[in-house]
């Protein structure tokens, strides 16, 4: 079997929102940084790691919404690596502070891993966890 060659450079993801601005203002909140293509009031855009994996919320009746679930929130969750359980927990204050909805609250799960899950105003979904006993 002839193994397929992936030439694709860089990946990122697009999300519908109901309000561009408040998703702007959640994320910037958070701490992340714009990847500087902000421009338009209906468009808000994030880097979310080191290696820049880029978020894209664009706001209901876009274009974006004949390739997106229309109302689909929680179809696939993020992790947000931490280093410490310190990070953790301020991520979580973080996340309060700035609107966001946790589901799950900080703890240790049942592999032992230490974090907590959030969504943000739309219902997208994060979880942080620090992976301290791999």
């Amino acid at each position: 079997m002839k193994k397929l060659r992936h030439e694709n450079k860089k990946i990122w993801a697009n999300f519908s929102v109901k309000n561009a601005q408040l998703t702007r203002q959640f994320y910037n909140k958070l701490g992340f940084k714009s990847n500087g293509l902000n421009n338009d009031p209906k468009f808000a855009s994030f880097l979310f790691s080191e290696d820049e994996l880029v978020i894209h919320f664009f706001e209901q009746g876009s274009k974006i919404d004949e390739f997106l679930t229309s109302g689909s929130a929680g179809e696939i969750i993020f992790t947000l690596a931490a280093d410490t359980e310190a990070e953790v927990n301020k991520w979580a204050e973080r996340v309060e502070g700035a609107g966001g909805t946790i589901f799950q609250p900080v703890g240790r799960d049942e592999n032992g891993y230490y974090g907590f899950a959030f969504g943000d105003p739309d219902g997208h979904r994060f979880n942080v966890l620090l992976m301290d006993n791999m």
